[in-house]
């Protein structure tokens, strides 16, 4: 049995992306000044974007957006959810997108409420991104964010832990940054190039017996 950390991204792709923030938050529809909560995952049961969703009309912040890339058979559902929260300014589905990377530099955290998970590859390019992260407290996160370094872990049900910890990372841009850089460091371990060499190694080891 051998371990390999996953099945690797590509760390320098997303973090030497340069982005213009002002005019991708024009492109999206955010205010220039608006904290941006971004969540990429199918729109499905298992990716769990209603906790969120709830937990920021509790928060109650209007200076707080919410934008969610991704598409599935729950759109409908959330869409109705947000209207009936009163969140239509703030809640935005963008459906599938291609600037993932770009729309991460843009933003100021990173959520992902999944009832369950692997070694998520969205959450490794938001962390690649230099996103703080506030993800559910399951197999597969747990391995990526430390609680309380690279962001905060919460239950995947637990609306008012998600609430407590946005509220966190709103009120304190420089531990977004401190949080951001700290996961920068730690997803490299997870780089496309660490696992093609382990790769090499498990069947270089193979071959020579």
């Amino acid at each position: 049995v051998e371990y390999v950390p996953g099945v690797g991204i590509d760390t320098k792709k997303f973090s030497e992306v340069v982005v213009d923030k002002l005019a991708k938050r024009r492109e999206l529809s955010i205010p220039e000044g608006a904290f941006l909560v971004l969540s990429v995952g199918e729109l499905n049961k298992n990716k769990n974007h209603e906790t969120v969703i709830k937990a920021l009309a509790k928060l109650n912040n209007p200076n707080v957006y919410y934008v969610i890339c991704g598409q599935g058979v729950l759109d409908e559902q959330l869409q109705g959810l947000i209207k009936e929260l009163g969140l239509e300014e703030q809640v935005k589905l963008m459906g599938f997108r291609r600037d993932i990377a770009e729309i991460c530099k843009a933003s100021d955290v990173f959520v992902f409420p999944s009832s369950s998970e692997g070694l998520s590859v969205a959450l490794m390019e938001a962390m690649a991104c230099g996103l703080p992260a506030v993800c559910s407290k399951i197999r597969g996160n747990v391995y990526l964010i430390e609680d309380n370094k690279g962001g905060y872990l919460a239950k995947p049900d637990d609306v008012d832990g998600f609430v407590k910890d946005l509220n966190k990372l709103i009120k304190n841009k420089e531990l977004c940054k401190d949080f951001g850089k700290s996961n920068i460091d730690i997803v490299k371990k997870y780089d496309l190039d660490v696992v093609i060499e382990k790769m090499k190694d498990i069947y270089g080891g193979f071959s020579n017996e």
